[in-house]
């Protein structure tokens, strides 16, 4: 006999286990798993019952037919956090990995007993581990529990463990036909908790899949009645049953109460090779196959299999729907539906029933005032008669997650549906505008004129200018009658007249006035030139003449009056790239101010295309369209297609 102390204190061990403290069905699974662990295939729990029902169990033992426990090895008897199990990721076994689980008894029982390999061990709460020869001569490991707790012998005589064991195993005892845990010589009874199972052999397979695997093909579908302890996957196994690799289904988190495992066994993953991959659902691993044509048909297989599924969860969310719709009848949560203009109420409920089964989240868990508002928001689309919004919109939040609901129910306290909708829609509008004057500009350069197309665009949508801008005339007037026309409606004064009669024609003339002060007048030129022309001392000189024709008139020179123009185009030359850096020294060299006069009253800018669309509002939109995930529409093979389109969709937007 040899007595040996554990290198951590009993304090230590209590604080590090304290998450099982109170849950002795906690404890009892880890020890079943750990005999898993040890390759065990059928695991008994014997215990015997007190005369009539009163008092405790007694001699409560876990006996599996495992490889045993080696109890010479220090790192599975003396050391606390270690253990020579390898966790493989992707794999159910092994669960143990820090050598927890043999210590957990210290809350369901005085001492453990552990007989393996012809020794005997003994763990104590101070620690204390008593090791000697004894004749077992049993495959396996056999763990007695001396002295146990109340709690334990409670849920030991409690009717719901069966249950609740099943619920923890059902899952992985349906791997294979060789596993089994047995209570008192009674094999678990997980069949009570399938709901339905279907099974597929090479014959239901897709002929072209079907020619590519071997007959010895079978995967099997199983529905649970209640939720079990891992979420709903795929176990890929081979043709002896052995796990190889599992991974989520992507029917977890649904709120649908669909529970199911997937077994799939095949030749072909028998040669699988053991190497794993990051994958970004639910921070799982994915299995690498070694050839390109074995994975490409594991992934066929998957995919087949997830049709089925979703054959097998519609009939089955259809018979919950029907009991939902009576809840919310019984519970008073549907709106009046007269008042929505809505008289057929079979229409509405049919509706109802559709929601669930494409999104169950959007009822499953909610309180009656949420569900109440759901039920209202859908009875108002219905009244639109717009069957597409309904299923665009249906679509959308099915993707959701619960805390977006919730953002989306708190919006729509605040504000309509509608409101919400016509913001959305003028974001992609201004994404829409942005796009396609880039493809105008580069790749239909020659071909784009500055008034037949960039011109027309820009008269809808000179917010690219100035957010608070009014547009207050483009191409419809010469210079003298745009200025007249200026003074009288903007700056209210009578009969003005003009210093000089100033000739030429602006392509855009936007304003604001500012209530600050006496009211800040702020006014901006545009002239644009098509993408073919590369900007220079020419087309310089017209800005820069514009701009003296414009504030030597008594009415455009006040003190509150600040004017800006613009030359837009694709590129410049030198002669505007040294007026740019000329002028560095009044700043906003990066948007291409070339001229500063009046205490920055009066300003020309020289500016490419490609600052404004990318660098100014390409910017400020990638926020939006990116938590949008807004997709940039295909733009039409011709200039004037492309401006017809946006015109178009425009006034759809205006309209709105």
């Amino acid at each position: 006999m040899s007595d040996t102390k554990l290198k951590i204190n009993a304090q230590s061990i209590r604080t590090e286990l304290k998450s099982y403290e109170n849950d002795p069905l906690k404890c009892l699974i880890e020890y079943i798993w750990n005999s898993f662990d040890a390759d065990a295939t059928e695991i008994h729990l014997n215990f015997e019952l007190p005369e009539e029902g009163i008092g405790y169990a007694n001699n409560v033992c876990i006996i599996d037919n495992g490889r045993g426990w080696d109890f010479n090895d220090d790192a599975t008897t003396n050391n606390f956090m270690s253990s020579t199990k390898q966790p493989r990721k992707g794999n159910t076994l092994p669960k143990g990995q820090y050598g927890r689980g043999r210590y957990t008894f210290i809350w369901i029982a005085e001492k453990l007993t552990a007989y393996s390999k012809g020794k005997k061990l003994t763990l104590l709460h101070n620690t204390e581990i008593t090791k000697e020869d004894y004749e077992y001569s049993q495959s396996g490991t056999k763990i007695c529990f001396d002295g146990i707790k109340t709690s334990f012998s409670s849920l030991l005589l409690s009717p719901n463990l069966h249950k609740q064991l099943c619920l923890e195993f059902c899952w992985f005892l349906r791997e294979s036909s060789h596993y089994k845990i047995l209570i008192n010589n009674a094999e678990l009874p997980i069949s009570e908790l399938i709901k339905d199972s279907k099974t597929y052999t090479n014959n239901e397979l897709p002929e072209k899949l079907r020619n590519e695997i071997d007959d010895a093909f079978n995967a099997e579908i199983v529905l649970w009645n209640e939720k079990p302890s891992e979420y709903s996957k795929f176990y890929f196994l081979t043709n002896t049953s052995g796990e190889l690799y599992k991974q989520n289904t992507g029917l977890n988190k649904k709120s649908d109460h669909f529970w199911h495992s997937v077994y799939i066994k095949s030749s072909l993953f028998n040669s699988v090779e053991d190497v794993i991959e990051e994958d970004n659902d639910s921070n799982q691993t994915n299995l690498s196959f070694d050839a390109k044509k074995t994975k490409r048909i594991k992934n066929q297989i998957i995919e087949f299999l997830k049709e089925e599924l979703v054959k097998l969860r519609k009939p089955y969310l259809i018979i919950q729907s029907d009991q939902l719709l009576e809840d919310l009848k019984e519970e008073q949560l549907i709106p009046n539906l007269p008042d929505f203009g809505i008289y057929d109420e079979e229409s509405y409920g049919d509706l109802i029933k559709t929601i669930y089964t494409i999104t169950p989240s959007l009822f499953v868990g909610k309180s009656n005032p949420e569900k109440k508002f759901i039920c209202a928001t859908f009875a108002g689309l219905l009244s639109t008669q717009d069957d597409i919004l309904i299923q665009t919109i249906l679509e959308q939040l099915q993707e959701l997650s619960e805390d977006e609901k919730g953002d989306l129910i708190e919006i729509l306290k605040r504000t309509s549906l509608s409101n919400v909708i016509k913001t959305i829609k003028e974001i992609d509008h201004r994404l829409e505008v942005i796009n396609k004057l880039k493809v105008l500009i580069s790749v239909h350069e020659k071909e784009t004129l500055e008034v037949k197309h960039i011109q027309k665009i820009l008269d809808d949508n000179f917010w690219l200018f100035g957010e608070q801008f009014r547009l207050f005339s483009s191409t419809e007037g010469a210079l003298k009658s745009v200025l007249i026309k200026y003074a009288t409606e903007i700056l209210g004064i009578t009969d003005p007249e003009l210093n000089s009669n100033p000739n030429g024609e602006v392509d855009l003339f936007l304003t604001k006035t500012e209530s600050i002060g006496e009211g800040i007048q702020k006014n901006v030129i545009v002239e644009i030139k098509r993408a073919s022309i590369k900007l220079g001392k020419e087309q310089y000189d017209q800005i820069e003449g514009y701009m003296e024709k414009i504030i030597t008139q008594n009415i455009c020179n006040g003190e509150n009056q600040f004017w800006e123009f613009y030359l837009v185009g694709k590129d410049y030359n030198d002669h505007i790239g040294n007026k740019i850096d000329s002028a560095k020294n009044h700043g906003q060299k990066e948007r291409g101010l070339c001229y500063n006069i009046k205490d920055g009253r009066v300003k020309i800018y020289v500016r490419k295309w490609s600052d404004i669309l990318e660098a100014e509002w390409g910017a400020k939109m990638k926020y939006l369209k990116e938590k949008l995930q807004i997709q940039a529409k295909q733009a039409k093979n011709s200039p004037q297609e492309i401006t017809d389109d946006l015109i178009h969709n425009n006034s759809v937007v205006q309209n709105d």
